[in-house]
Parts: C-alpha cells; structure tokens; sequence
C-alpha cells in the first residue's frame, strides 16, 4: 500500500478495497474487512471504521438511519452520529435502539460497533443486553456457503402434506389482550391526565408507572398488529406523560430516560400524533433543564407531524419560550405571531387531548413569559392578564394549583422591568403572606429568579425590594415538590 496514503483516508481505504479484490474477496465481503483493517490497523474507533468502511459521510448516514426507521424525518443528523462516534471520550453516549439502527445502516451487528471503552463505560443493562445478544458477527468474511442441491424427499399422502398449517395459521389468531384491557389503558390513562391538575404529582407519576409496566407486560406476549399498535402507542403517551410530571418534580435525568424511551414507542408505532405528544413533552423538559434551544428545535420539529387531536398552539408556544431563553427577539415574536393566528379561545379545559393541549390560561402565560424574557413587558402584562382572567374562569378541577403563582410571579418580574416596584410586590406579597406550598420545581426557579432580578444594582437601596427578596427566598427553600 503506497505510503502516501494517509492510514484511514478515503485513498488509503480504496487502495486496501483493490488489495482485497486481488486476493479474491467478493464485494459483499470486502467492508467487512476494511472496518476490520481500520479498527485494528488504523485504530478507528468501531463506529467511525464501520461507516468508512460503507463509504458513507454523516449526513448520508443520517438519512439511510431516517430511511431505515421508516421516516425520513425521524430526527437523525449528521452532528447526533459523530456525536455517537466521540464517545465516551465526549460526545453523547447512543442508545442500543440506536446502535441497532446504524448497523442495519452499515451491514453488520449492533454489538461490533462498540468497542472495549465503550463497553467499560455502558450501563449495566445495556452491557447485560450486550451479553445476552447472539455472538456479534466478526468482522472478517465468512466462508461462502457451499452451493444447495435440492435434497431428495420420500414421497408422502396427500393427507400428510400440510397437516399443521392451519393450526399454524390459527396461532395467529390467539392474543393475550383484549379489547377492554386495551380500552381500559387508555380510560385510565384519560383519568389521569384530567386528575393531575389537582392531584399530587409522585402520585400520578406512581399511576403512570404501573399501566407503562402493565403495557410492556402485554407487548411480550402475542397480539394482533391493531393490538399491537394500540399498545405502542399507549406506551408512548403513558412515557411521556411520566417524563413531562418527572419534570415538574425537577427529576430531568428521569425526564430525558423517559421520554427517549417514549419516542422509541412512536417509532415502532410510526404514528404522528405520537410523535407530536413526545416531542411536546420533550420541548417543555429541555426548557426547564436549561436547554432552550434544544427546546425550541424539538418542538419546531414536531409541528412537522400534522395530526388530529392536538392543536398546535403547544408547540408553537413551546418553541417561542425555547427561543426567548436566549434572547432570539425575532423568532419569539415571529412564532407568538404564528400562535395568535391560530389561538382558539374556545379551546377550554384542554380540548380533546387535555394532558397535552394545554388550558388557555396556560397558553397565554407562556405567551406572556416569552415576551417578558425578550424585553417585551408592556405586551407580556397583557397576556399575563388573560391569563389570569381565564385561570379564574376554570372550575375548580381544571386550574393548575401552580398556574396561579406562576402568573403572579411573571406580572412582578413585567412590573420590575417597567421601574414599578410597588405594582410588583403588590402582586406576589398575596402569595408569600398565604403561603406557597408544595410547587413544582419550575416554581422554585422563578421564586429564585424574580429574587435575583430584585437584587440587581437597580434596586439595592429600596428597602422593600431587599424585604421582599428574602421573602421570595424563604418561600424557595419551602416550595420544595
């Protein structure tokens, strides 16, 4: 091999393909060897060698994972896989779903693209999984197999032939679901979807959890494929409910696990309001963890799944407040213009799908919050002002206990940033005098926030701001969920 070559480079790798064609290796075989050669030779780590070896860039690669799932706008990129081949030096860690889609991609098993540090560094399930797995194909080229001859059969009686058939076709038949356990997934998953409004969150998380183990109890067995589906998808809401609750208590590792496991649902499922569920979830998770503009893209994307049952005005609301963590002035405004188009004031308590499509009064908050964080107070008061005027025409079974501390926090956080301190304190003061309770942790960073602003230069000499930043402090270490 000329010296030349860089060890690695597309020239090196097409002299290797010519010295193994010389040596009498069928085509089919040859990358196989070269991810071996590159692996061993060049010390490419597993997964970079094997898609050299396929001779495909990253964004190619991305669009066969895409095709391979079975939806081109699945949501693989280019950046995610090489973010999978840096690690565990950096990058991000993939997932076996995913190790399982890029060797269908590249021709070969999941297990030979994990190497002897990827294996130190996986999770204990992941590295049983590994062990459990059929032996890893090697990657080198097995022997071809020797040419079939048809063998010789006794002849049999007619009423021998195709004996077990229809027995065998019956199996097809036999579930170990019904329709009422099926119906009573879903009735259950309704209930508590309604009921989180007023009911503790670890509760219903508890609830969640045992009808997603109860489903993937079922999806063992055997069904039908409309069972089947219906169980996929009931996995994928239940999952993501659970993400989007593990959230509100400030469990975001939790959240991201379970929303993952959420999308793997939807994509076996192949269905777009699925996928519009998860990535509602998956939007207002990375938001609160401090990822906005992860936020923002996942909830862009999922308005590219037009479905029935769920408006947009989540999502649109969901990518505006993503943008508006880093100041994207424009695109909030673009997207809370987009939002305002569609707004329908007639979608009460949820609407048809009631866990996702938020309440209007919950939809005009987020509104008014992206607003605010761009520096649009005069118009964030108005929507915050709907949205408490909509909060108090709600029954009581449908307000969200934290909605009304929430709205009250933004309106002082809208006032401060008008130059009004006493129009501020005059909103959150009826709040810490009742006292704020057990609030998810979404609260807990607002009470913090509005303390922070309050002891910004501006404010230092006013006695009622340093008060009342220590009020909103106490009120912190106490509103734990």
């Amino acid at each position: 091999m000329s010296r030349q070559a860089k060890p690695g480079s597309k020239p090196y790798r097409a002299q290797l393909r010519e010295r193994l064609a010389a040596l009498g290796f069928p085509e089919e075989a040859i990358p196989a060897r070269v991810a071996h050669n590159l692996i061993v030779e060049c010390r490419i780590p597993p997964r970079t060698a094997w898609r050299l070896a396929s001779e495909l860039s990253l964004d190619v690669a991305a669009h066969q994972y895409n095709a391979v799932t079975g939806d081109p706008r699945a949501g693989m990129r280019g950046t995610r896989i090489w973010e999978y081949e840096q690690w565990p030096d950096r990058g991000v860690r993939p997932t076996v779903a995913a190790l399982r889609v890029l060797a269908q991609v590249y021709g070969t098993g999941w297990q030979c693209l994990l190497g002897l540090r990827d294996l130190e560094q996986l999770p204990a399930k992941d590295l049983a999984e590994y062990h459990a797995a059929a032996e890893p194909a090697p990657a080198v080229a097995a022997e071809p197999p020797p040419a079939r001859t048809l063998a010789r059969v006794e002849a049999r009686p007619d009423e021998e032939i195709g004996a077990g058939a229809l027995d065998d076709a019956i199996l097809l038949t036999k579930t170990n679901v019904d329709d009422v356990q099926i119906d009573d997934l879903w009735s259950d998953l309704d209930f508590l979807g309604g009921a989180y409004t007023r009911t503790a969150p670890d509760s219903i998380l508890g609830q969640l959890a045992v009808i997603e183990e109860r489903t993937s109890a079922l999806l063992k067995g055997r069904q039908r494929p409309k069972q089947t589906q219906e169980l996929l998808l009931i996995g994928a809401k239940s999952s993501a409910m659970m993400a989007w609750i593990a959230g509100d208590l400030g469990r975001y590792r939790l959240s991201r696990d379970l929303n993952s496991a959420a999308w793997l649902y939807t994509q076996y499922a192949d269905d777009f309001l699925a996928r519009r569920w998860v990535r509602t979830s998956q939007a207002r998770v990375a938001f609160w963890a401090g990822n906005g503009i992860e936020s923002a893209k996942l909830a862009a994307d999922g308005l590219n799944y037009q479905a029935g049952g769920l408006t947009d005005a989540p999502l649109i609301l969901a990518e505006a407040r993503g943008w508006s963590s880093v100041q994207a002035e424009q695109q909030v405004l673009d997207a809370i213009a987009r939002w305002t188009s569609i707004e329908d004031p007639d979608l009460g308590a949820g609407g048809d799908d009631r866990f996702f499509n938020i309440t209007k009064d919950r939809r005009h908050y987020m509104a008014g919050n992206s607003l605010l964080s761009v520096g649009q107070a005069s118009a964030a008061l108005r929507e915050f002002t709907t949205a408490r005027e909509s909060f108090e025409k709600l029954s009581l079974e449908n307000r969200w206990d934290a909605m009304d501390p929430m709205i009250r926090i933004d309106m002082g956080r809208a006032h401060l940033r008008l130059d009004d301190l006493d129009a501020a304190a005059a909103q959150v003061e009826p709040l810490l005098d009742a006292g704020v309770g057990k609030q998810p942790d979404m609260v807990r960073a607002m009470l913090k926030l509005m303390a922070t602003e309050l002891s910004a230069p501006r404010w230092r000499s006013a006695t009622t701001a340093r008060t009342l930043a220590e009020a909103l402090l106490d009120a912190h270490a106490s509103a734990r969920p």
